[in-house]
């Protein structure tokens, strides 16, 4: 009897302590965060988790954000999954980014540069797709690269959760939108001005989970680290001074083509010997 009785509260007992503890594979978010004006350091191992506050389904995509990263071989710059077994990610293979939709991936390259504002030393990168034609882009610093066909006709659903890791350096203006942003917001995204924030995930109302190394810091530690590079207008770089370097820029470009043609006789009678 005696032994039962024991049995009995050691069973009570074992119960109350599994429901006491909480999983260990259960991830806990931060509150809704304006994360504004501040990046993620991830080192070696750490991870940064993004939680969307939006459930539907998604038919077209824009992914968007701006990092600081070392040349490698290889490296993962966002997975994006959506409550299924499939989901969405970019990473870096040697010189080509390789997208992931459902099922399907693709090798991509810029292949069609074109004249936009780089703002150093952040690289904006962006990656658009569209259900109904599956129709997919990526945009590294602006530059649209070919476009290919992946996954049509699919839809993703279920709740969007944003994951880097697999990345070292900084990342800061992630965003994703439930429609495909025009170019000319895009070059505007990879010069540091968000004209619109997320729809599906923003970077201004935020819910976030760290692992490993991982450290929120202000992105004005590259701003006196580098006084002398342009810096994004919403990040506290003067408008008037950035239009003083593109206007530098310019004249150079012309003193240059200038000089070329001289170079090549083409402002004298003949050739210029050389």
């Amino acid at each position: 009897m005696a032994s039962l009785i024991f049995l009995s509260v050691w069973c009570v007992m074992f119960l109350e302590q599994c429901v006491a503890e909480k999983p260990s594979n259960v991830l806990t978010y931060s509150a809704e965060t304006d994360l504004q004006g501040q990046m993620f350091s991830v080192n070696k191992g750490g991870s940064v988790t993004l939680l969307s506050s939006g459930v539907g389904p998604l038919h077209n995509f824009t992914v968007c954000l701006r990092h600081i990263s070392e040349e490698s071989d290889s490296k993962i710059f966002f997975t994006l999954s959506l409550g299924g077994v499939h989901g969405i990610s970019l990473k870096s293979i040697n010189t080509r980014l390789q997208l992931t939709v459902g099922r399907d991936s693709e090798a991509f390259q810029s292949t069609f540069p074109v004249n936009v504002d780089f703002t150093p030393p952040w690289t904006g990168l962006c990656t658009t797709w569209t259900s109904s034609s599956g129709m997919a882009q990526v945009w590294p610093y602006g530059m649209p690269s070919v476009r290919k066909g992946m996954w049509r006709n699919q839809v993703f659903t279920g709740r969007p959760l944003l994951t880097i890791s697999g990345f070292v350096g900084q990342v800061t203006d992630v965003h994703v939108w439930h429609y495909i942003l025009s170019p000319s917001a895009i070059a505007s995204f990879s010069n540091g001005k968000v004209l619109q924030e997320g729809t599906v995930l923003s970077w201004r109302r935020a819910q976030y989970n760290t692992g490993g190394y991982v450290v929120l810091e202000p992105v004005q530690v590259f701003q006196r680290a580098l006084p002398c590079c342009g810096f994004p207008v919403g990040l506290g770089y003067s408008a008037r001074k950035q239009k003083a370097n593109r206007q530098m820029a310019k004249k150079t470009r012309r003193g240059n083509s200038k000089r070329r043609k001289w170079v090549m006789g083409k402002d004298t009678e003949g050739a210029t010997a050389l």
